[in-house]
């Protein structure tokens, strides 16, 4: 015979504690003291107990998941910025959970929709197959939606987002700097918002420049270092450049590897810039010139941010800033700083 199973209150009486106190301890709530928790945590395990969270959020509506979709669990930077959104998420009594839509605006959909009916606290997405109208319409739902890496109009407050447009300016303006006239750049690919902000960077910075002329862009189907590789090769086949301005470090990475295969020089026969700062990227030959920003950080924010949202409160916090890396893979030609021509 099956043993019954004990209740919440039966495990609030054994530990001499209310059954608000016990509820606190399985929502992970932080304002109970370690000594309590570890009185509840050590009669429940003694007694066999265990929550039922969906039960749980039949009662009360909802439960304290907080998920985030991402679009492929490869993509290099995420795992910093998935461990500090579960970092500030934790620390806020909320459990975390990871999935991905591989690219699939069917998946983003249907993963969206199975958590609001799963009753998720809130859904933080990375939306690549949505268009801004669709991500609209399933923000009505009830769970909370925050919109990670990506501006929506109408919905900018719960959006979290980055001037791509302005920091890939800035380095392809770096590379002008150092007398660089024939500036080559492999982007991303372009219906994704952030790949389409850098490229404008880049083509700003040359027109500013008066550099139209030598505008000099190839965009890959994907952002790896397959794709700059590949990306590099077929560069190589026309003009010639001095200088190669990649939209990530994958691609940059990627690139080098192409232009070193073919007998270039980095940086003394060309440069080459990225954009991510990933761990790897001061540990390359020659190490490379990219955009920094702290992932660990930006998933913190980001976790902060959805709280603000679930529990609606004003979130006043500005976005983490990007920086400029200089290290070894940009060459100073021509003397110095490129002057227009007349």
């Amino acid at each position: 015979m099956n043993k019954k199973k004990p209740s919440l209150l039966e495990v609030a009486k054994e530990a001499n504690v209310s059954p608000a106190t016990v509820s606190r301890v399985f929502n992970n709530n932080p304002k109970v003291n370690k000594e309590m928790k570890e009185r509840v945590l050590n009669t429940a395990k003694r007694m066999g107990y265990k929550t039922n969270i969906y039960a749980k959020a039949l009662i009360e509506g909802k439960t304290n998941f907080i998920s985030l979709i991402l679009t492929r669990f490869e993509i290099r930077h995420y795992s910093s910025i998935i461990f500090g959104i579960e970092t500030t998420v934790n620390e806020a009594g909320y459990r975390f959970f990871v999935t991905s839509s591989r690219y699939s605006k069917e998946k983003e959909i249907e993963k969206i929709c199975l958590l609001n009916d799963m009753n998720f606290a809130g859904i933080i997405i990375i939306s690549v197959g949505l268009s801004d109208e669709e991500i609209l319409e399933l923000t009505k739902k009830s769970v909370p939606i925050l919109v990670f890496d990506r501006k929506i109009k109408k919905y900018e407050k719960n959006c979290v987002y980055f001037n791509y447009y302005e920091y890939q300016k800035r380095i392809t303006n770096l590379l002008i700097k150092n007398g660089h006239r024939k500036i080559a750049h492999i982007s991303g690919p372009t219906n994704l918002q952030v790949y389409k902000e850098k490229l404008y960077g880049y083509i700003d910075a040359l027109k500013e420049n008066g550099l139209e002329k030598y505008e000099n862009v190839l965009i890959s189907k994907g952002a790896t270092n397959e794709a700059g590789y590949n990306a590099a090769k077929e560069l190589l086949k026309g003009e010639r450049f001095t200088a190669v301005d990649c939209q990530n470090d994958q691609l940059a990475f990627g690139a080098m590897c192409a232009l070193k295969e073919e007998g270039f020089k980095i940086p003394d026969d060309i440069s080459i810039t990225g954009f991510g700062d990933v761990p790897e990227a001061q540990f390359t030959t020659p190490s490379l010139t990219t955009v920094n920003f702290d992932q660990y950080i930006i998933g913190k924010y980001v976790g902060r941010k959805m709280i603000s949202i679930i529990k609606k409160e004003e979130f006043e916090e500005d976005v983490p800033p990007f920086k400029i890396i200089e290290r070894k893979s940009i060459k100073k030609i021509n003397g110095g700083a490129y002057e227009k021509e007349v």
